[in-house]
């Protein structure tokens, strides 16, 4: 089998909380080679027509699988990070305390301000501190990528769609682990636009996302607002007019991008009003984002997980400023949430899944234009 080698260098944004064995900070390649595989299935799914079980089939030949026999297989894909540091990062730099309207102090009952490092990153960071992370850093580490050589088109382009939207580590969706990857001439963050995306996976309306049956319960695409545009948004700290041409602003370091990131979090979920307290006994709106909620469980579910589908990520230019992304990859609430647990909670109707996503877009379209703006259209 002819095999061929890709070679990139990659770096850190922002702090990340990559874990090893002992839940310490360190460069590790399973964490390189799962986003891979995350965002490979992204670029193959239209190939089987979005069909999880022929997909499956595929990237276990290539990624391998563990099993006995025939059912296993070793990967054809191999990976190697130019060096295994430990991260030593132990505290974050001062961050911007952010208006909460359902938060308040225990002892007035009043409301009170929250932090952006404990919003956005609650669990490795509390307020009493924070576990060990790799810092955002200039000096990026060299990762090389051997896989057999029909398949690099396909891996080339997940890395790819990962330069743009990658994160690692824990609360990675949150913009935590905002991956900057560069070589084999991989495209910058001023390249994102649609047709360029477009070019790396087809993308797919929320309905279309939700109402598949084959491929409804996993983000196997980026979505498309009702307008028929990628879900993809800035986030900008400001706009300048030269010759005619708006040109956007970035910000002078990751701490001011994730603060507004946070800001626009706590927006478009707190706009969904509950009804009352837990446990909850039906599945509320602000429940189909993300899962669990602070307060608000779900009767029979103390357990469950569901990862947020809106993805956060510190991007970096080439002049070094700093820039937001918002991504949505659409899926339905997975009948594996509920299955097994109290029968009183039902999954809520696809099409009301539906409409909460289209409330998300919506809020997030109507946000100041020096704020949030779409990605170019090519």
């Amino acid at each position: 089998m002819t095999m061929q080698t890709l070679t990139y260098q990659v770096s850190f944004n922002t702090p990340a909380f990559l874990g090893n064995a002992e839940q310490q900070a360190q460069w590790r390649t399973p964490p390189f080679k799962a986003m891979l595989r995350q965002w490979w299935r992204v670029v193959k799914a239209p190939e089987v027509g979005y069909d999880h079980h022929r997909l499956l089939t595929l990237e276990n030949a290539l990624f391998g699988s563990a099993g006995d026999d025939d059912e296993g297989g070793r990967s054809q894909v191999q990976l190697r990070l130019s060096g295994w540091d430990a991260g030593t990062l132990a505290s974050l730099p001062s961050m911007a305390t952010l208006p909460h309207p359902e938060v308040k102090d225990r002892q007035t009952g009043q409301l009170r301000p929250i932090g952006t490092g404990v919003y956005l990153g609650f669990g490795p960071v509390t307020t009493n501190g924070m576990r060990n992370a790799i810092a955002p850093s200039d000096s990026p580490l060299t990762f090389k990528l051997r896989c057999p050589a029909h398949e690099a088109d396909a891996i080339h382009k997940a890395i790819q769609l990962a330069a743009w939207f990658g994160t690692l580590g824990s609360r990675a969706r949150n913009g935590w682990g905002s991956l900057h990857i560069e070589g084999e001439g991989i495209l910058g963050w001023g390249d994102l636009c649609d047709s360029k995306l477009a070019e790396q996976s087809p993308l797919r309306s929320v309905a279309d996302a939700l109402g598949d049956r084959l491929a409804n319960e996993w983000p196997h695409a980026v979505g498309l607002c009702a307008d028929a545009r990628p879900a993809v948004w800035r986030v900008v700290a400001g706009s300048t007019v030269k010759e005619g041409k708006t040109a956007f602003v970035g910000f002078d370091n990751w701490r001011l991008v994730m603060e507004k990131l946070a800001a626009l979090k706590i927006g478009f979920r707190t706009q969904f009003k509950l009804n009352n307290g837990a446990p909850h006994n039906r599945v509320e709106d602000r429940h189909v984002l993300a899962y669990p909620m602070t307060n608000h469980g779900l009767a029979g579910l103390p357990n469950a997980r569901l990862a947020s589908q809106m993805r956060f990520k510190v991007a970096k230019n080439k002049e070094g400023k700093y820039f937001g992304l918002i991504t949505h990859l659409p899926c339905s609430m997975p009948t594996a949430f509920f299955r097994d647990n109290n029968i009183a909670v039902q999954a809520p109707p696809i099409g009301r899944q539906i409409e909460v996503w289209q409330k998300v877009h919506q809020f997030i379209s109507q946000q100041p234009q020096d704020l949030l703006v779409r990605i170019r259209k090519g």
